[in-house]
């Protein structure tokens, strides 16, 4: 680890903790609604705030997950410091200093973050980075993660000719994807629960914690559905990470319907919606598990046109 002197924050600028001032600009991941469904006992909203009235300009939290260690964030894809404009580097990182003080005098011991994909904003991603790594934070196994940069062209233009096949396969099947209404958010849910099911594995949230981010962030989830007649055979629940990111959270297809691969016609599905709503970048997450490559799920990516970003994990051990 690199000694550094951090210069204390420039008076303009105030790290608060708990205050939640109002914040309409940052990830759905760093909204106060989000920290409040999932804190723990212990737990820190920090916002960098300046000017008369306040506004604020950065964002973190963190909560305990075990005695001594904090996490950011407690649940959820990613979490991390968040800051709504550019930043003199000096500033981001007196603000990294003065929230892991405050973090080492409620006990931390361990302090781990989960950083958003380096995709969404490079720039701030490698500063993140040095400033992180000179303060004695290590880098978990990278996991890659899959974006898809959305422009003019129809999804079947870009994509390569494999994949175009199995969709043209569907589409003179009739088998036709579509956003869902509420009243189908459950069969949503249920196809994806049988598809890992299927493959020996359970899905991560409950469908009791899906209705409660459906309550919290009414117009953030999006659902989809592929049909075939009134069967609905591949789903996706997606997320609005931001008015210019929308996630794929969950997706899958039931068992029995390889042949069609309808999570093909799926994807386009959903590109065609997020290029209608002004969507820039479509994240369809992580095809690693511990840094352990899935090849299937990566090839399927990269034939989508999915560019690779690390999405990194960064601890730094106290005690």
């Amino acid at each position: 680890m690199v000694h550094i002197n951090v210069e204390p924050l420039p008076s303009k600028y105030r790290v608060t903790s708990n205050l939640y001032l109002s914040c309409d600009w940052c990830m759905i991941f760093n909204t106060r609604q989000f920290f409040e469904l999932h804190r723990s006992t212990k737990s820190f909203y920090f916002q960098l705030i300046s000017g008369d009235p306040a506004q604020v300009l950065g964002v973190v939290h963190f909560s305990e997950v075990a005695p001594g260690h904090y996490r950011s964030p407690r649940r959820g894809t990613f979490g991390g410091f968040e800051f709504r404009e550019t930043l003199r580097m000096e500033v981001v990182e007196g603000v990294v200093a003065e929230v892991e003080q405050q973090l080492i005098d409620a006990g931390a011991e361990t302090i781990e973050i989960l950083h958003p994909p380096a995709s969404f904003n490079p720039p701030a991603a490698a500063v993140l980075y040095n400033i992180l790594a000179r303060r004695g934070y290590c880098v978990q196994t990278p996991e890659l993660d899959y974006t898809l940069a959305i422009n003019n062209e129809d999804f079947l233009e870009r994509v390569e000719y494999n994949l175009q096949k199995r969709i043209k396969k569907c589409q003179r099947k009739n088998i036709r994807g579509l956003e869902v209404e509420p009243l189908q958010h459950r069969r949503v849910y249920d196809v994806i629960s049988a598809n890992r099911a299927a493959r020996g594995f359970s899905v991560s949230m409950t469908y009791g914690g899906i209705e409660q981010m459906v309550t919290t962030f009414p117009d953030r989830l999006v659902f989809f559905g592929v049909f075939a007649g009134s069967d609905m055979i591949a789903s996706s629940i997606c997320i609005r990470l931001s008015p210019t990111v929308l996630y794929v959270f969950y997706s899958g297809d039931l068992p029995g319907w390889e042949e069609y691969s309808p999570v093909s016609l799926l994807a386009m599905t959903i590109y065609d919606y997020a290029r209608r709503n002004g969507c820039l970048q479509l994240d369809f997450g992580t095809s690693t598990i511990d840094g352990v490559p899935n090849y299937g799920l990566i090839n399927f990516k990269r034939a989508m046109g999915c560019q690779e970003s690390l999405k990194l994990t960064f601890v730094k051990r106290l005690a």
